[in-house]
């Protein structure tokens, strides 16, 4: 099988030749790949953040699982508010009728580290700026083109997965007190970004995509059930029943806590997979115990601690956490071998390299 084949293989529920080994590569480790500085690639795509993605991905021999932003001619755009040799700071904004409107959060980039949102307020930043730099990309395609482009890169070694994300509470303090403070502005709020998401989902299905990403980092620590259930569920209902019904799968992201998640997604919609299952006491998924009472509706991709065996562990802690994950899931198909959230920039390659050697012998069908 190639890494394509067998990853939608395990996203259907099936038993590929041996269960694909597909951790994290989001930023830190391809930009530590790359040898370049995080704001060429994440601001400037020179190169653009999916290829250092897939040539980390091809370096190392993993099935790559590829998350794609994809860009639109709409975005609003980038401008370098603050610079040195170390650190810049992207600001983006929106022009109509001659006036600029900035974003309430700044972009930071600093050498060594992965990139951070932060308050521009809280920086000492204005509420708007009369110097700055915009950024003209070095790489300049949007939508379907810039989809086909990575898709294209990267061939059959694996999947690039287009992704949104669905309206819920994010890690603002202030947005979180004003849910409780006025709920019904919230909701007005969050209805407006549910019908732009399953408009722009919309468009991404008609490229027909092997699969639709839904993106929420830490849904859950920010949306507990019954906030979840208001603010979303509705949202992921119909977007999972829209890709179903045009024969696209879809995965859903959700690092920290999970377990509810899981439930909701078996039980009230059409999700074909999750990840990263985290492990306590980073998340609250206990990966055998998820497989048996998941595992036949629902494919999972987990769930190596991504610092106490990614980051500090030796070989033999990675060889030993991949077998017990492989034991505890893989069984009957629908399972992808992963790290609980993202790999961190420091993670020993060797460490990645023993997970995909364990893949494909121990966990060979």
């Amino acid at each position: 099988m190639t890494s394509k084949e067998r990853i939608l293989t395990a996203l259907r529920g099936g038993s590929p030749d041996y269960v694909p080994a597909a951790p994290d590569l989001y930023e830190m480790i391809p930009l530590r790949l790359s040898g370049r500085k995080p704001w060429e690639l994440l601001e400037y795509n020179d190169p653009p953040i999916w290829k250092a993605r897939i040539d980390a991905c091809v370096q190392l021999g993993v099935d790559a699982f590829v998350p794609l932003w994809v860009p639109a001619p709409n975005d609003p755009t980038p401008a370098i508010v603050s610079k040195n040799d170390q650190q810049v700071v992207v600001r983006r904004f929106v022009e109509e009728n001659g006036c600029r409107q900035w974003q309430e959060w700044v972009m930071v980039y600093t050498m060594g580290h992965p990139s951070s949102y932060v308050f521009a307020r809280d920086m000492g930043f204005p509420d708007s700026h009369d110097t700055f730099e915009i950024i003209h990309p070095n790489y300049t395609a949007v939508d379907q083109a810039h989809f086909e482009d990575a898709r294209r890169y990267l061939g059959d070694r694996g999947i690039v997965a287009p992704l949104v994300s669905l309206p819920c509470l994010s890690h603002r303090q202030d947005e979180m007190l004003a849910y409780y403070d006025d709920p019904d502005c919230i909701r007005q709020q969050k209805q407006a970004a549910g019908e732009a998401m399953l408009k722009r989902a919309k468009e991404i299905l008609s490229w027909r995509p092997d699969v639709l990403l839904i993106g929420n980092s830490g849904t859950m620590l920010f949306n507990p059930p019954p906030i979840f259930r208001d603010l979303a569920l509705h949202w992921m209902k119909e977007l999972t029943a829209l890709a179903k019904a045009q024969g696209v799968l879809t995965h859903m992201h959700c690092c920290g806590t999970e377990k509810a998640l899981v439930k909701i997604a078996v039980e009230e919609t059409d999700l074909n997979g999750i990840e990263p299952l985290e492990a306590p006491p980073m998340g609250d998924c206990i990966l055998k115990e998820i497989k048996q009472q998941f595992g036949s509706r629902l494919a999972l991709k987990g769930n190596l601690h991504t610092t106490d065996v990614m980051l500090f562990g030796s070989t033999e802690d990675v060889e030993r956490a991949c077998k017990q994950a492989i034991d505890d899931a893989a069984a009957g198909g629908g399972f992808i071998l992963s790290t609980g959230d993202q790999t961190p920039a420091d993670t020993p390659l060797e460490n990645i390299e023993k997970m995909v050697q364990v893949a494909q012998t121990y966990g060979r069908y």
